[in-house]
């Protein structure tokens, strides 16, 4: 694979291309480094601790959950031009999902020194990770509140006839 302009990638990235000027998307690029993941390799494991995001630059990345019974639900499919694992990176949470690469797929990683140096330099862009920050909570929460109440309404069959 070829090398990785990270300056092009983050400014094509509405988050970034939206908030920081040209000299803080120097900046920012030259603290990333380029990733690469084989097929079917974990970028994020549900459960971790996050210290860095992915921006997608080349190929594509599966989203899922993980419900209380051991279920997976695919919950997104992650296309170049996209970011994944900022919630845990930003808030110190547990990750919230597992993404997975579906096909190979090349990455930018930004760390979050990188990101704190940004944050003291561009306080602005706190704000706009906290509205994407805050879609992506309300989309998790709806795939969490579709999954239960398939779960009590296959529950409520199986008694009505009888069933378990």
């Amino acid at each position: 694979m070829e090398d990785i302009d990270a300056r092009g990638v983050l400014a094509a990235i509405p988050l970034f291309a939206d908030t920081l000027s040209a000299r803080q998307l120097d900046h920012l690029a030259a603290q990333c480094q380029p990733v690469f993941f084989p097929a079917g390799t974990f970028l994020i494991s549900e459960g971790d601790f996050g210290d860095s995001m992915f921006a997608i630059v080349d190929g594509d990345a599966s989203v899922t959950l993980h419900d209380e019974r051991g279920g997976e639900h695919g919950v997104a499919a992650v296309k170049p031009g996209e970011i994944v694992g900022e919630m845990a990176l930003l808030t110190g949470m547990r990750r919230r999902a597992t993404v997975v690469a579906s096909t190979d797929l090349a990455a930018l990683e930004i760390t979050k020194p990188a990101l704190e140096d940004i944050f003291a330099r561009a306080p602005e862009l706190i704000d706009r990770f906290g509205a994407v920050l805050a879609d992506r909570e309300a989309k998790l929460r709806q795939v969490a509140a579709d999954a239960a109440s398939h779960r009590d309404f296959a529950s409520r069959i199986r008694r009505f006839f009888g069933g378990k």
